[in-house]
């Protein structure tokens, strides 16, 4: 298909003229200082996002970047005139080495170096020309960005943010560009999964100067089935579903889990294979409910079967923790159990008096982004499978999972503090596993 004009695409075979979208209209529409790009699952945004800052850090002199403007039809004034540096973050080191960098990888020229590239941390890649990309971290915190760019080689001219980051860094980053002489551009490229947030603010309601939004979604991509990706998501609520394919800002209503169907999710209980590896999701309560679940994982067929659960009110901690330490005795060794990140006290009891050494779940991710992961597994595959399975005798989570709300009327999404203590252990499970399989590129 031919460019006809902004979102508009013409098929000269078929003689058919649409609206589409498309990665090519990123770089023809940069504004001045700052650019979200809202995409659906596989549209393509972190795959712009790697070209951008490839072909920003090495300027628009280098023969290969003039070849591929050329090809893409793109001005070279968009590009800084000499080599630079951008930065590239992640949501984790993690995310960066999964997701970010071999994307990176597939349009760096030859002769590059590399400095802690495969390893956690920040990482650096200094191009032939001199041409800098340094990757990294949201979770590292705003201090961490502070100090970066300057003159020359040190000068930032582009900074991209792959998902949602938290205001501060980018903020910070905003003020680094602005360090550069010829006027460095923040891209921000994400799936809008937790409502309206800060992004919706910034780029959407207040309309800064400077700054422009668009929106691609994956059912526009050439190289992905839109049939696959409609059926990826059906179980989806309407909202979700605007936000995974089209990268729309939406509110969440209804039950956080609809997607959640007894006849599918729901199994007879029964005696699981002792090499399963067993981890365990800790709530803490004393008049709210403790909760306490036990998953084991089929990594032969990536599922996750929650076996048994544990709810107490009006014990202390230390009496829990003896508890779940005696319902444990007769499981293998849990590879670990995570715990409720807020309640540090409450970790260290179980570690020093109940035998239950712990970690916290991944506090930076949040309760909207742990949903999310949640919802991975309760997702169904190409064959009709969830990835999450509960046992019956789990009665508890089962009703939470028919009752937890989001709440109504709110200008982001946030979820009632009700029927959620086992949900919140899961989320912590959910959310560690997912750390740990990145980190090991597991998929």
């Amino acid at each position: 298909m031919e460019r006809v004009n902004a979102g508009v695409w013409r098929c000269s075979a078929c003689e058919i003229t649409e609206q589409r979208t498309s990665q090519i209209e990123v770089p023809l529409s940069f504004p001045r200082e700052a650019f979200l790009v809202a995409g659906g699952n596989r549209a393509g945004k972190t795959e712009i996002g790697a070209q951008l800052a490839v072909a920003f850090a090495a300027g628009s002199q280098e023969w290969w970047v003039q070849q591929w403007a050329t090809l893409n039809n793109l001005p070279l004034s968009l590009l800084p005139p000499s080599p630079s540096t951008v930065i590239s973050s992640g949501l984790s080191y993690a995310d960066s080495n999964e997701y970010i960098k071999p994307k990176i990888l597939k349009y760096l020229p030859l002769g590059c170096q590399f400095r802690n590239w495969t390893g956690a941390g920040r990482g650096t890649i200094t191009l032939p020309n001199k041409g800098r990309i340094i990757t990294m971290s949201a979770d590292a915190g705003r201090a961490k960005f502070q100090g970066m760019g300057g003159r020359g080689l040190r000068a930032i001219s582009l900074a991209w943010l792959d998902e949602e980051h938290p205001k501060d860094i980018f903020e910070e980053l905003l003020l680094r560009c602005a360090d550069t002489p010829y006027g460095g551009k923040l891209l921000l490229t994400m799936t809008p999964l937790k409502g309206l947030t800060w992004p919706h603010e910034m780029f959407i309601e207040n309309e800064l100067d400077g700054f422009s939004s668009i929106n691609i979604s994956g059912l526009d991509n050439p190289y992905v089935s839109s049939v696959k990706l409609r059926r990826a998501t059906q179980h989806l609520s309407d909202a979700s579903q605007q936000s995974r394919l089209f990268g729309s800002f939406t509110l969440q209503t209804g039950l956080v889990y609809s997607e959640f169907r007894r006849e599918i999710h729901v199994i007879p209980s029964r005696k699981l294979p002792e090499d399963w590896p067993r981890y365990r999701g800790i709530d803490f309560g004393t008049r709210n409910p403790f909760a306490c679940i036990w998953i084991a994982h089929d990594e032969k067929n990536n599922q996750l079967h929650l076996y048994r659960e544990y709810f107490a009110t009006e014990k202390t901690t230390t009496e829990n923790g003896q508890m779940v330490y005696a319902l444990s005795k007769n499981d293998p060794p849990a590879a670990w159990t995570s715990a409720d990140p807020e309640s540090r006290d409450g970790r260290l009891t179980l570690a020093r008096y109940c035998n239950i050494p712990n970690k916290p779940a991944p506090k930076h991710l949040g309760v909207i982004e742990g949903i999310q992961h949640v919802k991975k597994w309760l997702a169904l595959d190409a064959n009709g499978y969830s990835g999450l399975l509960v046992h019956d005798n789990c009665k508890h989570i089962i009703k939470e999972f028919r009752n937890y709300r989001w709440k109504a009327d709110q200008k982001k999404d946030t979820v009632m503090k009700q029927n959620d203590h086992g949900l919140d252990a899961l989320r912590y499970i959910c959310m560690t596993l997912s750390r740990q399989m990145a980190r090991y590129n597991i998929n």
